[in-house]
């Protein structure tokens, strides 16, 4: 059960918001880091499957460490070729896993292509979605969704009012990602509003531009402090274990 968040720009970067939660052995726990950075301009995030969301995120960053001639890769070429390894990955997983699903979410700004004739660098969100994990790319204006809070009518209904809100394109103006900042704002107010089980309170932001890629965090006023967040399937199985809980195997998020 999760939530992440994305919009391909406007203004030179992808903006991604996810939450922090996975639920395992009946518990939900906020603890994960769902949005990594795996290459120069690309960020991957994910849902469904924690085992296979983590390793997807270390394979694809293990392929991505080395540039290419140039010194940086196509996000279109990423994008299409993504679901060659992932259905392999996908393959490898036993059944109980592959039952839970996975979808990913890759977010770029490409290192030559402006958008039109703008200054800024085109940018782009592609979703998948097991077990083909072709790619669907998110059209411009469109703010799109994966995970449990994609099948919530009210969340998926509030993303097409933030489509048209243009207010929040004026925090551009000093601030390069500002408007990135203002959705993550109207999302946590809104699961500050609408909980629902499996979502934390708790949010990261990534703004992926050109120049860099950039990861955030935001707590809930009455949330406390954002939680120690795993980032790797080692590090999950240690935290859980510290729970009381065996391992990783079967959490979903």
């Amino acid at each position: 059960m999760t939530w992440v968040v994305g919009r391909a720009g406007p203004f030179g970067h992808a903006v991604g918001v996810s939450d922090i939660r996975i639920t395992t052995d009946g518990r939900e726990i906020d603890c994960l880091q769902k949005v990594y950075k795996v290459g120069n301009q690309l960020v991957l995030g994910f849902a469904g499957s924690v085992a296979i969301g983590l390793e997807a995120v270390a394979q694809m960053g293990t392929a991505l460490s080395v540039a290419p001639p140039g010194g940086s890769w196509d996000p279109l070429y990423i994008a299409e070729s993504l679901p060659i390894g992932t259905r392999k990955l996908f393959s490898k997983f036993p059944e109980s896993e592959r039952a839970l699903g996975s979808h990913l979410m890759v977010l770029s700004a490409h290192p030559i292509q402006n958008d039109g004739p703008a200054p800024w660098a085109r940018c782009y969100v592609h979703r998948y979605c097991s077990p083909e994990f072709e790619p669907i790319e998110a059209p411009q204006a469109d703010i799109v969704s994966i995970g449990s809070g994609a099948r919530v009518k009210v969340y998926t209904d509030a993303l097409k009012t933030l489509e048209k809100d243009m207010q929040m394109f004026k925090l551009e103006v000093g601030f390069a990602g500002g408007s990135g900042i203002a959705l993550m704002s109207s999302l946590s107010s809104l699961l500050g509003r609408v909980p629902q089980p499996g979502i934390s309170g708790h949010l990261q932001i990534c703004l992926v531009g050109r120049e860099s890629v950039r990861l955030g965090h935001y707590s809930p006023q009455d949330g406390g402090p954002m939680p120690t967040l795993a980032t790797s399937r080692q590090e999950l199985d240690q935290h859980l274990k510290g729970l009381g809980i065996t391992s990783s195997e079967g959490a979903t998020c």
